[in-house]
């Protein structure tokens, strides 16, 4: 590799627990002035050049911190140079890095059915998988038919089962995929292949459409296939323990049961006798892929299925939900901060996705400052800072335009206002504290990366407003802030921000919007430059963003309360005490755990 690429490793692999302002700086200028030319003008690289490339691009994989979009940028440079240059070998292999750097990307946003990337990645894989059954196939070394096969799999990868529809397309997918991996004939043509772990991928994709059994609107063709292939994954996870000694993995032991359970083979009181053994299968310092889904998967789906159970039984307080609920919240706080791996943070995320909190004995809301806590301290402090700040323009706001807070927690004058604004500086710090909560799915790429960021990341940032709110409806402790959340970057005057379909016009909670939205602003002013989307300003210029914006961007209300000088340097003394206050609080925590 060249030398400006080991560099680059270096720095990226010193930003596992974020890269510090210097990192991003040095990091920006070797990519500038060293990488972006090549890719440029990719038509002109040399052999050598190109296979620096790809194993730079691969080990920008491989590390603890990884760097997804510039892993996919260099693969989709050299997927364009195969194409022009007519080399069929590289374009297979490209067309299966981009289809994979884009499976990669979109990831972060699962559980939630949102997707960004699903086309493109389609695209890539289809391609790829055309070259079966073509004269061209024929030509193909073994590395290259591989990728065709891997791609034909892949393509199941795409289709989100969120619906009967898309159900049915990844079906038939992974139909023609197991045949085609399964015909003795297509495998003698290449016996050199992995043909048995490429089924066996396949049938573990398959077992993922577990998703439409719990929707309830699958076919009986979907029950009967799914369970086929967890059969199948199962029979292999435990031919693996009694050849090698390797112990079955949880999630696939869950899946089977769950199969089972959906098929009529296994009652629910079975399946979550076998989720709640699952969760303590594990030791409490096991912080491999088995301990993070015994920890936080399997709770989650017990939680999950806990909810089919009769009315009267929903209704008791679950013993079993209390138990795995503080055993998974010690195991968040025991998890090592370098732990930073894509299961892992899927593994969260599942968790709060499904978790009740009248089944459960902590309070949504704290148990979303615990996830900041542990896995995204910087995100923890700049919330803290807008709750504080978004508490304090509220205030302010009580003392000279309470009117303009009428609607606010159910207040309907401005008397009223200012007999409730404990209440209301209460609900603005938590506004504060949630608005961002959806960044929990993008905490691995605000911090990692040592540079600034694609146009692919900027609109995967940018759903985080929406990804948010999903999360916070439907808990009694943060339903009221889901609008808040999703309308905190989109402009007063709706010409600008995001998301672009939202409008507070009418909603009771818009003042909050108004001023979340300031304090967003001005929590940039408290020097942590871990946000690459949101680079760290001085107090001034924060200050002068929100003046130039009044009336557009921001409140003309909102805005007017910073125009005191000594509000101001209120602020500027408070800021520091503030986040002196935050990493307090996630020390506290902490040893709560302990």
């Amino acid at each position: 590799m060249r030398a400006y690429q080991e560099e680059y490793l270096r720095l990226l692999a010193g930003a596992a627990q974020g890269p510090s302002p210097e990192a991003v700086e040095r990091g920006t200028a070797l990519l500038r002035e060293n990488l972006f030319p090549v890719l440029d003008d990719i038509l002109d690289a040399g052999e050598q050049e190109l296979s620096d490339l790809y194993e730079f691009a691969e080990k920008l994989m491989s590390g603890q911190a990884r760097d997804v979009g510039l892993h996919y940028r260099v693969h989709l440079a050299l997927m364009d140079y195969a194409r022009h240059a007519g080399r069929t070998d590289m374009l297979l292999r490209e067309l299966y890095k981009v289809g994979m750097s884009l499976y990669y990307l979109e990831n972060m946003l699962v559980p939630d059915n949102t997707r960004l990337f699903s086309i493109r990645m389609r695209l890539c894989f289809t391609e790829c998988a055309s070259y079966f059954g073509t004269p061209q196939y024929d030509e193909l070394d073994a590395e290259s038919r591989g990728y065709v096969h891997r791609s034909m799999g892949n393509i199941a990868l795409t289709y989100h089962d969120s619906d009967p529809t898309t159900t049915r397309n990844k079906l038939a997918v992974l139909e023609r995929s197991i045949r085609v991996l399964s015909d003795p004939d297509v495998r003698a043509r290449t016996p050199e292949l992995p043909w048995d772990t490429y089924l066996y991928k396949s049938h573990q994709e398959r077992t993922s459409l577990l998703v439409s059994l719990r929707r309830g609107d699958a076919g009986p063709e979907t029950y009967a296939q799914v369970l086929e292939s967890a059969q199948i994954v199962q029979e292999r996870q435990l031919a693996a323990f009694r050849e090698r000694g390797v112990p079955p993995e949880p999630r696939w032991q869950y899946a089977y049961m769950a199969a089972r359970y959906h098929c009529g083979a296994m009652l629910l009181p079975e399946l979550l006798d076998g989720l709640y053994a699952l969760s303590r299968s594990r030791p409490e310092n096991d912080f491999s892929s088995l301990g993070f889904f015994a920890h936080m998967g399997a709770p989650a789906y017990y939680m999950d299925y806990a909810k089919g159970r009769p009315e009267p039984e929903t209704l008791e307080r679950d013993v079993r939900v209390e138990r795995m609920t503080r055993r998974m919240r010690a195991y968040l706080y025991a998890l090592p901060p370098e732990e930073n791996s894509d299961l892992l943070h899927f593994q969260l995320r599942q968790f709060l996705y499904v978790y009740d909190e009248d089944q459960g004995v902590i309070p949504f809301f704290e148990l979303v400052q615990d996830f900041f806590a542990t896995r995204f301290p910087a995100g923890f402090v700049r919330q803290w800072l807008v709750g504080r700040l978004a508490r304090t323009l509220t205030a302010w706001a009580v003392e000279d335009c309470p009117e303009k807070l009428a609607g606010l927690c159910g207040t309907h004058s401005a008397g009223e206002v200012r007999e409730r604004r404990g209440e209301l500086e209460d609900f603005a710090m938590r506004a504060g504290r949630l608005a961002d909560i959806g960044m929990l799915h993008f905490s691995c790429l605000e911090t990692s990366a040592c540079r600034g960021l694609f146009e692919e990341e900027e609109a995967l940032l940018r759903l985080h407003a929406h990804l948010g709110a999903n999360l916070l409806r439907g808990h009694g402790s943060t339903e009221a802030f889901a609008d808040i959340a999703l309308g905190h970057h989109r402009a007063f005057d709706e010409r600008s921000g995001y998301p672009l379909d939202f409008s507070a016009r009418g909603l009771a909670v818009r003042p909050m919007i108004c001023l979340v939205s300031v304090a967003d602003c001005l929590a940039r002013a408290d020097g942590d430059a871990t946000f690459r989307s949101r680079p760290a300003l001085s107090l001034d210029e924060a200050l002068e963003l929100v003046e130039k914006g009044a009336g557009t961007v921001y409140a003309p209300f909102a805005a007017a309360l910073l125009t005191s000088f000594d509000r101001r340097e209120h602020l500027r003394r408070s800021l520091p005490a503030w986040r002196e206050e935050a990493l307090a609080d996630i020390r506290r925590r902490a040893s709560e755990q302990e």
